[in-house]
């Protein structure tokens, strides 16, 4: 059997056609602010770069479709019964199409320092008593720092909360444990997983780290049943059933400016669009600096842009293996550090240096969704291994831009080095998994590079602005921008980065755009979507495809193999 995307609504042949809304880019934020868009009745029109809708939740397949790797769905908090995930998708009635899996309460990450391995579990308290149980010796401090932590980050206390942000919230976490006279071995597990956000801790507010701690450990960690595709294709879904268009390999050159106003988009094949309002929801600064331009930008804005930093960018590699993880004891999720210097490493990235000792994290897909093989076939596992590494371009001997199509791959010193770190990646990865290399029948990586060509962001980066004081809480972008009828989303707004913020945030931005409350509303009981509209979903429904929108290519749908009776 094959199955074909949903042809677009309309087609450029079709002539000149009005929108009430264009989204331009098609990740998490701009595809949930589209569909709520849709399905309250506006006419929307997404346009991503892309072949492929998604933006860091896409996958993608090698080995003639053999194994399918997550790009950047790991693991994601906030997914149980209430939680800001299932709110933002009981709206769009897609809480029974996109279900989640959660991973081991007991310890959904292992964590893995010269010396220690500490699993993180779900809850302040068995997080603290595993802390202590660690590390008896340093129980005054470690009390004290997460308890510190809970007050800024987790609501407790609340009256005490006001003084603890301004004393210990807004200074950078490694202050915090300075005063706590934490070891270097205790700081390096609390930070672990700071690889979600990628940024020093030197200049990370303990309240950012605060919160990423209490992201997972308030409810778990949770993973998508059938990978991280499946959330594009159902909100690409809901777009097109309610009279929408998602058209990929649609990249805007420009958005229109007239009479200080939005009113619409052109491509750079010279295609136009006009719409009531635009909502730019891909890279930050780039939507100013090249899609905007500095002919419209107040002098604030100038200063932000010529100043701002972006969080550093991930490394990567995709490995296969012929053997099933899920019969050993090999975790669904891993962080683990060659040392205990977690800071150390981030300053030689930020150095433009790579250390030869990376720190990893790993996600083996097998393992969090274990009753399908979406990943790989039976007797397989396919990990991903991500890491970080400098951003600057004359560290991987890139003369051009990658967004422009400069050509890189193919010289030898950009070739060297991106070998050189999958090498380390690899030495890393195996101290949790020995015989990783052994095993290995598929190894494929991308650098800061990659990132920058396929989804258009500066410096490369996976999470957009940096998490310093300045780029948090009142002072993070707002939804509204100073040109009426253009409004922003995606991971460097005021509603944060990462998979659950951006679809939450996007709920949040198509009531700003629309003037409603649609938390609430949501919270109230409010449906949008009538589930009989969208598409019927068989067994050979194939996300991949579904997320593709417009594709005139036809392919043998993926089926997920049976293991042999």
């Amino acid at each position: 059997m094959t199955q074909t995307a949903m042809p677009p609504t309309s087609t450029p042949e079709a002539g000149p056609e009005t929108w009430d809304a264009v989204v331009v880019g098609a990740g998490p934020g701009g595809l949930t602010t589209a569909a709520y868009l849709a399905a309250n009745g506006r006419k929307v029109l997404v346009l991503e770069a892309n072949q492929v809708v998604g933006g860091s939740t896409q996958v993608f397949r090698r080995a003639g479709n053999k194994f399918e790797f997550d790009v950047g769905t790991h693991y994601v908090g906030e997914c149980g019964p209430g939680g800001r995930m299932q709110t933002a998708l009981s709206g769009l009635a897609l809480t029974e199409r996109i279900t989640w899996l959660r991973q081991n309460p007991d310890g959904h990450c292992r964590i893995m320092i010269p010396g220690t391995t500490f699993h993180t579990p779900t809850g302040w308290d068995t997080y603290l008593e595993r802390l202590i149980a660690a590390f008896p010796d340093e129980e005054a401090g470690i009390r004290r720092c997460v308890r510190i932590l809970r007050i800024i980050s987790a609501g407790e206390e609340p009256r005490l909360k006001p003084w603890m942000l301004l004393r210990w919230g807004v200074r950078p976490i490694t202050r915090l444990f300075k005063a706590c006279r934490l070891s270097a071995d205790v700081q390096a597990v609390i930070l672990a997983e700071n690889g979600d956000y990628t940024w020093p801790p030197h200049r990370t507010p303990a309240v950012m780290h605060g919160g990423l701690l209490h992201h997972y450990l308030q409810d778990g960690a949770w993973y998508p049943r059938g990978g991280g595709q499946v959330i594009g294709a159902h909100l690409t879904d809901v777009i097109q059933s309610y009279g929408g268009t998602v058209r990929t390999k649609a990249r805007v050159d420009r958005i229109l400016i007239e009479d200080g106003r939005a009113v619409g988009v052109r491509l750079r094949s010279g295609e136009e669009f006009r719409a009531e309002l635009e909502v730019a929801a891909g890279d930050y600064k780039k939507t100013w600096t090249d899609l905007v331009g500095d002919e419209h930008l107040t002098r604030k804005l100038r200063k932000r842009l010529a100043d701002l930093e972006m969080t550093q960018p991930m490394f990567a590699v995709y490995v296969a293996l012929d053997v099933d993880l899920r019969g050993r004891d090999t975790p669904p999720l891993a962080w683990i550090w060659p040392n205990n210097d977690v800071d150390g490493y981030y300053r030689e990235v930020e150095a433009g240096r790579c250390p030869e000792q990376m720190p990893v994290g790993i996600s083996c897909p097998t393992a969090k969704d274990p009753d399908g093989t979406h990943s790989a076939p039976p007797g397989y596992s396919t990990l991903e291994l991500v890491s970080w590494a400098p951003k600057e371009h004359a560290f991987w001997n890139v003369d051009g831009d990658p967004m422009e199509g400069a050509e890189y791959g193919r010289d030898e010193e950009y070739r060297r080095l991106k070998d050189e770190l999958t090498q380390r990646v690899l030495d890393t990865a195996s101290l949790m998994i020995p015989d990783l290399r052994e095993r290995m029948v598929f190894c494929e990586a991308s650098t800061p590079m990659t990132q920058e060509r396929f989804t258009l962001t500066s410096d490369g980066s996976c999470y957009g602005i940096a998490p310093v004081m300045k780029n948090l809480g009142p002072w993070r972008p707002k939804v509204t921008t100073h040109i009426p009828g253009l409004f922003l989303a995606g991971a460097s707004t005021e509603h944060m980065f990462g998979i659950n913020a951006t679809i939450w945030g996007g709920m949040k931005a198509a009531g700003t755009i629309l003037g409603r409350d649609l938390e609430q509303e949501v919270k109230d009981g409010a449906v949008f979507v009538d589930e009989a509209k969208l598409t019927e979903i068989t067994e050979d429904w194939d996300p991949l495809l579904a997320s593709k929108p417009g594709s005139v290519i036809r392919r043998a749908v993926r089926r997920r193999p049976k293991a042999d009776a």
